[in-house]
């Protein structure tokens, strides 16, 4: 992950943020019947395994997106982008139908013309040999003491910063509203009852596996994750892999309520294979549909539209029996209609995350429900936080 993010530094992407917050009231303008990623245009899943990946093979996503890039030409990746693609079929038919409008449109022909010379002149630019070490004796000796030093320092800080974390102590453990409001108060270990008829009338339906039976569920972990400024709570049952996602109104109850199951769990082990989730261009997180294993496909929620957006950067304050940690999440919404008539769950929700907590980072895939905040039953003001 560091290599990866190491390798975007000096890159510069312009793109739509989502708007902050619980908002995704403008998903209603998107089309759910839009098509699907062509399967075909996506090579092998050894990124990711059942998931599509974004290696060169042009197709009709890539030709949306190439003509947003024909306008920023000025970007060296958007050049590299043209590169990427210059010898397969399908861009040689978006070639083929941009020419035929530049025939018409004189401002078409000179982006189309400042295309192929920026392309000529990447093409016949040599690659810049890494120099090699002038002093291969007392140079790098000093070199490596360096880096070792520096390595005992950086990992004597995040061991103490780490045991800071366990023990519960520091600003962690006092974060703001980390314990609900007076009007719904969370904390490890509660239990509170839900009402199953979402899980029933869902059942067969969506991905989503209800809570265990039983009629109280137990709270294993509490989260507050701020996104934007806003702040969303979330309930984790036992097991770590559901959780109840809550935004609390101005009078402290909770006003909007989903719940989520986790459907897959990846590691990946490269800068390539982070470049498949997060790449600025084609990254799978902030595409504008997801594909899950079984072939479903679903469109974006915060932020619909044609070309990929950058994915809400968000920080969850996590507290468990083990103590307190933060994590840094890479989040996207995805959702289909379910077709089902009132009151099942009109929409079934994947969110997709990227996770950074300590030294570990990882990628999470969850199918979440709707849920009626009045099927929850919290504690108030009397449970201690």
């Amino acid at each position: 992950m560091r290599d990866y993010r190491a390798s975007q530094q000096q890159q510069q992407y312009s793109t739509r943020r989502p708007s902050s917050g619980w908002d995704d009231s403008g998903w209603g303008t998107a089309p759910l019947g839009r098509r699907p990623l062509p399967s075909g245009g996506w090579g092998g899943g050894s990124y990711a395994p059942g998931y599509t990946v974004s290696t060169p093979r042009f197709g009709a996503w890539d030709a949306l997106l190439a003509w947003s890039l024909l306008n920023s030409l000025s970007r060296p990746q958007a050049v590299n982008y043209f590169q990427d693609y210059r010898n397969d079929p399908g861009y040689a038919q978006w070639r083929a139908d941009a020419d035929r409008k530049a025939q018409s449109d004189p401002a078409m022909a000179q982006k189309l013309a400042e295309l192929d010379t920026l392309m000529a002149k990447a093409k016949a630019q040599p690659a810049t040999p890494s120099p090699a070490p002038a002093d291969s004796g007392g140079s790098g000796g000093l070199f490596i003491v360096v880096l070792f030093g520096g390595a005992i320092l950086l990992g004597l800080w995040m061991m103490r910063r780490r045991a800071a974390a366990v023990a519960g102590g520091g600003s962690m453990a006092m974060t703001p509203g980390l314990s609900g409001s007076a009007q719904s108060r969370f904390r490890v270990g509660m239990t509170f009852p839900v009402d199953p008829s979402p899980f029933v009338l869902a059942a067969g339906m969506t991905k989503v596996k209800p809570p265990e039976e039983g009629g109280m569920i137990s709270v294993e972990a509490v989260g507050l994750v701020n996104d934007g400024g806003v702040g969303l709570h979330r309930l984790y049952l036992p097991g770590g892999d559901a959780f109840f996602m809550l935004h609390l109104g101005r009078d402290g109850a909770p006003d909007e309520c989903r719940y989520f199951t986790l459907l897959d769990r990846i590691t990946p082990a490269s800068r390539d294979e982070w470049g498949f989730w997060l790449d600025p261009a084609q990254g799978m997180i902030g595409w504008p549909q997801f594909e899950t294993k079984d072939g479903k496909t679903y469109d974006r929620v915060w932020a619909p539209g044609s070309s990929r957006v950058q994915p809400r950067q968000q920080v969850e304050t996590l507290q468990s029996t083990s103590g307190t940690v933060e994590r840094k999440i890479q989040a996207m919404l995805y959702g289909a209609r379910t077709g089902a008539a009132p009151p099942a769950p009109a929409v079934e929700y994947v969110l997709v995350c990227a996770v950074e907590q300590g030294d570990e980072a990882w990628v999470e895939v969850y199918a979440g429900i709707d849920i009626n905040p009045a099927a929850l039953t919290l504690p108030a003001v009397p449970l201690d936080s």
